[in-house]
């Protein structure tokens, strides 16, 4: 269909409209003053706020708050707002609006030493404003076509609005590194938990063997001590802790430890050196 160069449409019905016309032949609605002509736009055109709530949809009334702040005295000009996606996520906030080209500009921009994080803090200055701008130039190549209301608002919807797949794929991503934190954080703590185990071994078998010294300097006529006088002289017992006497004679005094969960066998010998090695059977304490 050949587009005539002062051929208007109405906002309202979407049928053609001549210039001058102060109201719609056919539907009655009252002409917008500078509406433009099929295939042209004029840069400094106000753009009606229910287009560009119909092409950003998600959050419009959020985002249209801000978009008046660069539309003061009839014009359009940059003011400093803040929007917290566009400086935490500024990439898939970028692809998540559909703002491909400022993706990929940010994608390279993060892969620049130091100048990664001030783009990251200019994008959260100007965010808002990029959006508008962008929204605004899409909204105008949309409405200069010659279409109907329902055929306008649709095509406003589908260029416009979010990228739910960009959802879809954060999730998934998130999911992987939440996968990659616990396949590496559940084998330190269990080696960390285990440490702790052995550290009890450790430090019980140290205790006994010190409590055990103490009842042989305390009774010098005796020979040999049972479990009962390690236990009588003060141990206080872990449940978890294997702590055998292996041998209670003076000359030969040796005690093994294991915690249950942990990986090291601790023995001493009848000066409390501890070393580890495997123990045979001995006397539970």
């Amino acid at each position: 269909m050949e587009v005539r160069a002062n051929m208007a449409y109405c906002r309202q019905c979407g049928k053609e409209v001549q210039e001058g016309e102060t109201f719609c032949r056919h539907c009655g609605a009252k002409i917008v003053s500078g509406l433009p002509a099929a295939g042209s736009v004029r840069e400094g055109s106000s753009i009606p706020e229910d287009d560009l709530a119909a092409f950003v949809g998600k959050n419009a009334e959020k985002y249209l708050a801000k978009f008046r702040s660069f539309r003061q005295d009839g014009s359009d000009s940059f003011a400093v707002t803040w929007h917290w996606p566009a400086f935490f996520f500024s990439f898939w906030w970028s692809l998540y609006r559909k703002m491909y080209g400022w993706a990929v500009l940010i994608l390279f921009l993060g892969l620049i030493p130091y100048l990664g994080f001030l783009s990251m803090i200019a994008y959260g200055i100007s965010g808002n404003y990029i959006y508008y701008r962008h929204a605004r130039q899409k909204v105008r190549e949309i409405t200069a076509q010659p279409m109907s209301p329902v055929e306008r608002s649709a095509a406003l919807a589908r260029t416009g609005g979010v990228n739910k797949s960009v959802v879809i794929v954060v999730a998934l991503l998130l999911v992987a590194l939440i996968g990659i934190l616990v396949a590496i954080a559940v084998p330190q703590f269990n080696r960390f938990r285990q440490r702790a185990f052995d550290e009890q071994a450790k430090h019980e078998i140290q205790e006994a063997c010190s409590l055990g010294l103490s009842v042989f300097a305390a009774h010098p006529e005796r020979s040999e001590i049972t479990p009962d006088d390690i236990l009588d002289a003060g141990l206080a017992r872990t449940p978890d802790i294997d702590l055998l006497l292996i041998d209670g004679r003076k000359s030969f005094f040796k005690l093994s430890a294991k915690h249950i969960q942990g990986k090291k066998m601790y023995t001493t010998d009848r000066n409390c050196a501890l070393s580890e090695e495997e123990t045979g059977r001995g006397t539970v304490i």
